[in-house]
């Protein structure tokens, strides 16, 4: 098994004893050091580090690292040679001819049981993710699985998006029905926070025009009737977890093995599951304890409001890492998605969804009161948490909830994290930096939903400013991006080149203004993901002491032109190490 990743006591003095006995990376040629025997070299190599001099701004570049049992012990700024003390009998030495070489990537926010399940179900995302672009095409995919599955066997789809759909709708249970109605069918929205279910699926879950919205959620129902019309919001859809076959821990690793491969060769050495529940978390400790898992997960566990208390809801809870596996602390959802239309705002829609007047402006998962509560928990018992928010209605609470809780805890160490942060607000800004807050924006909305948002959503002003990473990088604020896979499918350097660009996928530029630079953005993926996650201490750069989690590109990003930052591909993956990825020409 792989290094664990704890940074000892003993790392950290031999850390310190290495770089006493190391020759300074500008003094290479040095004589009589004390021998290192690495296990790898990699050298002749662009090396971004994504270590900062000044903390901020100037970034060391290198160009050899050594290895040794796992861990980073040397580097070299020499271009031509590296220091002859590093060489053992053993040594591998990788001349990289001068291609790129960077930390490996750290998901800030991500879904891996979803990715999974996106795996072993049928894909109904729009272009370029899928290919269906109306309800034809959907039907089409969801019949085809009909056919090749018993009645009565649930059928799963998931992705659809009813703004890119020619119908610019929701599918009904009568769309569904049309499919089949021997199988339940319930498909997911490409935000993961609506479903739709056919009529067959309805009667399983128990939900009749008798059924009333659950807090946090809404079941929509036909016009002038109460008769439901299958789409289900937010936690509406609770249902659905137990509506579903449960495959065996064999063929769910199976597929763990597949998106674990995926994920390295796209340069993820550590990965995150950002919902996980006591069930799941068992099944990666078995996962991980049964092979040797070429990444290091972090999971953190969405807590409800009104089961136990947290304190009773955390008691099996580890934070340590076990194989490879940790669990990171609690995640909480206080609103759904802009592009749903379940994002909590505090200025209505731009463009009203069906059935709501122009006041619509979105609502909560759960009140100011039951949010408090859980941070307040969390607070007194020191557990890292995330908070879902969307709409800049849902940042306000978790704002003020924050205030309350630093108020009642001043001497905490926390650093809550405000995941996507969508519709964050100047004013937002200036609060989430007194407060500790992290925001990891989504920053792919951009490219993906842009032009809905400053048409549809948003309109003109707020769009422009979604996913502010200007902003926050001018008030020099802590700040992650991300993908939220699988609700577009992962690709770090696709969200670097969004960052970067901020170009809609009709290509228009929303938001010049908050546009970073491509350093900025590679930070915002490696070292501030790793400290989002309190591992800074061994993840996110490429300095002596830290893991050897590394990546080898084909280009260089800080260089390459803007266009082609997307289309960067990994050639090579080390972990602790070890190499664990190849890119097959």
């Amino acid at each position: 098994m792989m290094c664990n990743g704890k940074f000892s006591a003993v790392g950290i003095l031999f850390a310190l004893l290495v770089s006493l006995t190391l020759v300074a990376c500008d003094q290479p040629e040095a004589i009589n050091a004390e021998p290192l025997n690495a296990d790898r070299i990699f050298h002749n190599a662009n090396i971004l580090t994504m270590s900062f001099k000044n903390g901020h701004d100037e970034m060391s570049i290198a160009h050899a690292v050594a290895v040794k049992d796992g861990r980073i012990i040397a580097l070299s700024d020499d271009i031509s040679e590296y220091p002859d003390n590093w060489v053992g009998q053993n040594t591998q030495i990788s001349d990289l001819n001068g291609l790129t070489l960077m930390p490996g990537f750290v998901q800030s926010h991500a879904h891996f049981n979803l990715i999974v399940l996106k795996k072993m179900t049928v894909n109904l995302a729009p272009p370029p993710d899928g290919g269906v672009a109306n309800l034809t095409t959907l039907k089409d995919a969801l019949s085809t699985a009909a056919k090749k599955i018993p009645a009565g066997y649930p059928i799963m789809g998931i992705g659809y998006d009813d703004t890119v759909m020619e119908e610019k709708r929701h599918p009904t249970r009568d769309d569904l029905d049309a499919v089949s109605t021997e199988h339940p069918i319930i498909i997911m929205h490409i935000s993961f926070h609506l479903a739709v279910m056919n009529s067959k699926a309805l009667e399983m879950a128990g939900i009749d025009a008798e059924t009333p919205d659950p807090e946090g959620g809404h079941i929509q129902r036909e016009p002038n009737s109460n008769r439901p019309n299958g789409v289900l919001e937010e936690t509406a859809m609770n249902v659905i977890g137990k509506m579903l076959p449960q495959p065996s821990p064999q063929q769910i690793f199976k597929t763990y093995d597949v998106v674990v491969q995926d994920l390295l060769a796209l340069g993820y050495t550590t990965i995150v599951e950002h919902a996980s529940d006591i069930a799941m978390e068992k099944g990666f400790e078995a996962y991980f304890a049964s092979r040797d898992v070429p990444v290091d997960m972090i999971a953190y566990r969405r807590v409800l409001p009104d089961t136990d208390p947290l304190a009773s809801q955390m008691a099996n809870m580890t934070r340590e890492d076990i194989n490879g596996f940790k669990l990171g602390g609690i995640k909480i959802l206080l609103d759904g998605s802009i592009q749903g239309y379940t994002g909590h705002l505090n200025q209505p829609y731009h463009v009203p969804p069906a059935g709501k007047d122009d006041s619509y402006r979105g609502y909560p998962h759960l009140p100011p009161e039951k949010l408090n509560n859980l941070l307040m928990q969390a607070y007194a018992d020191d557990i890292p948490l995330l908070v879902h928010t969307n709409g800049d209605a849902a940042i306000d609470v978790l704002l003020d909830g924050l205030e309350k809780a630093n108020t009642a805890y001043p001497d905490n160490s926390l650093r809550p994290v405000s995941i996507h942060a969508q519709t964050m607000r100047q004013d937002q800004l200036d609060r989430a930096k007194g407060l500790s807050l992290i925001p990891s924006f989504f920053v792919d909305h951009v490219y993906f939903w842009g032009d809905r948002h400053r048409d549809i959503f948003l309109g003109p002003d707020r769009a422009s400013q979604i996913s502010p990473v200007g902003s926050a990088e001018d008030r020099q604020l802590i700040y992650t991006i991300h993908d939220d896979a699988p609700v577009v499918s992962a690709d770090p350097f696709r969200t670097l080149w969004v960052a970067v660009a901020r170009l809609t996928s009709s290509g228009e530029k929303l938001g010049a203004d908050e546009t970073i630079t491509r350093q900025q953005a590679l930070k915002a993926l490696t070292v501030n993901s790793a400290y989002q996650h309190y591992i800074e201490t061994h993840k996110g750069s490429i300095e002596v002491g830290k893991k050897a989690d590394m990546i080898i590109l084909d280009d260089n990003p800080l260089t390459v032109a803007e266009a082609e930052l997307r289309h960067i591909k990994v050639l090579e993956t080390v972990k602790d190490g070890e190499t664990v990825y190849t890119l097959t020409r």
